[in-house]
């Protein structure tokens, strides 16, 4: 015993180890224009791919945890999916499978299913990469103190973020995302106002888990003794955490993004319901506090949001969407390929449309990718995807300990998912890759101590 315990304290220095450099690299990436230019991207998937590789060693040196292996229909949903998009990137495809494209492109071109098998290829690397981040965070999140300790970080983060965003909307000078700052929106180091508000909302969540952590807990007793325990844990660390998330409000709030604004309001409200209590006790406290604040900052620095709320134009997505719909439909089972919109879309535009501009996005990630993938791939991706979802709505309803983890990824998967509705957060690499972190930090977090103890005892009696 004496021997082993040196090994799996060195095990689990290792596993954290490689947990914070994953996380420190999704984190910094966001720096570099959302991870949208060529360096940023090769940056994240070299280094990720290290990662998982020193990943797979030490899965090799130890036993799975039940958790990881929950994961395994998810997996096979999800690479089917990729599978997928690599078949349609390969050439000499017969002249039924092939897109229509290739016959007017000089030569015959490539014959592939994909109009830009290229494109097709990165899109792969890119999932491939988010899928890698997924597991290596699910890996390294296995201890409660360690997961919590994730959320910390990513909160810190935000609100450091979220103070450049505005500072730098109030000077003017923005030079992450270039010199001069245009428009009255806050984008931090993103060069699209949206995308910095799903990663905002990220943010704010992440700093309310982190307030919650603190200074939740200690009900019961006198009305002072509760408010002694709660002063208590607020100024040991709470405060901090409390200050980020407003600072994070306002950000999402000066974006403008009245898309990303409604899907934060409802992540934090999905937030709160998944940890309240029959008890009451101090979260009533806390979240009395939080909402008069948040009133607080809402009335003041609205001004932006509201006055986008009032627009009255038409908006043109939901002109278009009914097109893309089209272009789906047209080639329902083999798709026209990842990362083929931009080209391919240009023949189904219509003319309300055609003259604001280039469509290089269908403005809602979900058609747009039943339009590249094809139907049945896209719906193994989203499926995949649901039972992520699914699996932590079990964790808030099942734990008891440490719900806030749980809690903090549901949400932020109801923010991912209401807000590419209409619009392409998600297509933005720094904001991926921060949602794969949190949902295996989420998945790591969602068994309750049952649910570990019944797979420790059937895994043992197996002899695996």
């Amino acid at each position: 015993m004496s021997r082993g315990r040196p090994e799996v304290l060195w095990r689990q220095l290792a596993q954290a180890t490689v947990g914070w450099a994953a996380l420190a690299l999704v984190l910094a990436v966001a720096f570099l224009n959302g991870g949208i230019t060529p360096i940023a991207w090769v940056v994240l998937y070299a280094g990720i791919l290290l990662l998982f590789a020193f990943q797979l060693v030490l899965d090799l040196a130890t036993e799975v945890p039940l958790p990881a292996r929950r994961v395994l229909p998810v997996g096979i949903l999800y690479f089917a999916a990729l599978v997928w998009l690599q078949v349609q990137t390969v050439g000499g495809m017969a002249e039924p499978l092939a897109h229509p494209i290739w016959q007017i492109a000089p030569g015959g071109g490539g014959q592939s299913i994909s109009a830009r098998p290229e494109l097709g290829q990165q899109v792969v690397l890119r999932l491939t990469c988010y899928a890698m981040i997924f597991w290596v965070i699910l890996r390294s999140a296995g201890s409660g103190a360690l997961a919590t300790d994730f959320i910390r970080a990513i909160a810190i983060f935000s609100m450091v973020l979220a103070v450049y965003g505005i500072q730098a909307q109030v000077s003017g000078v923005n030079p992450l995302i270039g010199s001069e700052v245009e428009g009255n929106a806050v984008r931090a180091s993103f060069t699209n106002r949206n995308s910095y508000a799903t990663y905002a909302a990220f943010g704010v969540l992440a700093n309310f888990a982190a307030y919650t952590g603190i200074t939740a807990g200690g009900e019961g007793g006198t009305a002072l003794a509760s408010l002694r325990n709660f002063l208590e844990r607020f100024f040991a660390g709470g405060w901090l955490f409390g200050l980020g998330g407003l600072i994070c409000l306002a950000a999402l709030i000066l974006t403008g993004s009245r898309a990303g604004g409604a899907s934060g309001l409802i992540g934090v409200l999905v937030f709160a319901l998944a940890l309240r209590s029959p008890k009451g006790g101090n979260m009533r406290m806390v979240w009395a506090m939080v909402a008069a604040i948040a009133a607080f900052v809402l009335l003041t620095s609205s001004g932006f949001l509201l006055e986008r709320l009032e627009t009255t134009g038409p908006d043109l997505r939901f002109e278009v969407y009914p097109y893309v719909v089209e272009g789906a439909l047209d080639r329902p089972l083999l798709g026209h390929g990842a990362g083929a919109f931009h080209d391919t879309f240009r023949a189904y535009v219509p003319l309300v449309a055609a003259g604001a501009g280039e469509w290089a996005m269908a403005h809602s990630s979900y058609l747009e990718n039943a339009y590249e993938f094809g139907l049945p791939a896209a719906a193994a991706f989203y499926l995949a995807l649901g039972m992520i979802g699914w699996r932590l709505m079990l964790g808030v309803l099942r734990r008891r300990r440490n719900r806030v983890v749980p809690a903090f990824a549901l949400a932020c998967f109801v923010v991912a998912a209401l807000h590419s509705l209409v619009d392409f957060s998600l297509q933005i690499p720094a904001v991926p890759a921060a949602f794969a972190a949190i949902l295996g930090l989420g998945w790591a977090q969602s068994f309750s101590s049952s649910e570990l103890d019944r797979g420790s005892g059937r895994r043992k009696r197996s002899g695996a």
